[in-house]
């Protein structure tokens, strides 16, 4: 809708369109509205501002515009948002503005649209700032784009260097882990997803192991590659716990090696010895006989719990 409001008499001089075909509303209902049209139409919110908004259009030069978006009431009680483009049509004689000419376009579905994309932005961003790993967009050249919040306190305490959006992750890393991020970021601008694992020495002197992936992220509308996404996660407790488990496995081997050799030895002599004894049962007294017995069996069952450690400890 085109219209000429005169911001003296505060009246439409012109309309291509009735405000029935824009809003829905009958003649009748204009007619009682009169000239409390703004009053009855615009949200109280968007008519609070009114007067600001026309004392800003009278002081508008010729060049210029001023762009409002307003909720109108329509004829079913429902509100849509609409942009209203206003510029100077005619000056008073003091010069300032006296009408202005209105273009209205209605842009609920814009506005819905808008909300929705904010929303959704909101929500990734607490998604991102809620994960514990370090996530970060990175143009071609290394500087940050953005980052979540786990990355700027991970970085801020174990490399001293606060990092923000348009620094450079370069400047926090470590001299080695330059090496490595400097390849991976050059084989995933070719269109190639990296993932690696690698320690480094903090600041704390503490050896840290790191697991990163270095994504590439491409235009929509090119399908160029402009940068790169990358996702760090510490992983010291996961890679120190399998250190130790290897470490505990490498000493159950030990063990089962002391017990199949060192142990085993002895016991074996033992069985051999009570195995010999068996051909002199008959010059032997009965009660000699029975501790024969009764070694014979202590031994038998210490070598079925031998066999069973070896073939624990070594079993993959």
């Amino acid at each position: 809708m085109i219209y000429i409001y005169d911001l003296d008499e505060h009246k439409a001089i012109y309309s291509n369109k009735k405000l029935t075909e824009v809003l829905g509303y009958t003649k009748a209902d204009v007619e009682a509205m009169g000239a409390n049209i703004p009053k009855t139409v615009l949200h109280p919110e968007d008519f609070a501002k009114l007067e600001e908004v026309q004392s800003k259009v009278r002081l508008l030069s010729d060049s210029e515009q001023l762009v409002t978006v307003s909720r109108y009431r329509k004829a079913n009680g429902e509100y849509g948002w609409f942009k209203n483009t206003r510029t100077v049509f005619l000056r008073g004689a003091h010069g300032f503005a006296k009408q202005e000419l209105g273009m209205v376009q209605e842009v609920t579905e814009v506005i819905a649209i808008e909300n929705k994309l904010q929303d959704t932005e909101q929500r990734f961003k607490a998604i991102f700032n809620s994960t514990s790993d370090f996530n970060f967009f990175l143009d071609r050249d290394f500087n940050i784009i953005t980052l979540n919040n786990a990355a700027i306190q991970y970085f801020d305490y174990y490399t001293g260097v606060r990092l923000l959006p348009g620094d450079n992750l370069l400047t926090a890393m470590p001299p080695e882990m330059k090496v490595d991020a400097k390849a991976a970021m050059e084989l995933a601008l070719t269109g190639e997803m990296v993932d690696s694992v690698r320690d480094y020495q903090s600041l704390t002197g503490e050896r840290i192991w790191f697991r990163a992936k270095f994504f590439p992220v491409y235009d929509e509308v090119t399908k160029n590659i402009t940068g790169v996404n990358v996702n760090t996660r510490d992983v010291s407790a996961v890679i120190n716990s399998n250190i130790s488990l290897e470490q505990q496995n490498i000493q159950l081997k030990e063990i089962a090696r002391i017990n199949a050799h060192e142990i085993r030895r002895p016991l074996s002599n033992m069985l051999g010895l009570v195995e010999l004894l068996k051909h002199y049962e008959e010059s032997l007294p009965d009660d000699v006989i029975g501790l024969l017995d009764m070694l014979r069996q202590s031994s038998n069952e210490l070598d079925s719990v031998i066999r069973k450690i070896v073939k624990t400890a070594t079993k993959k």
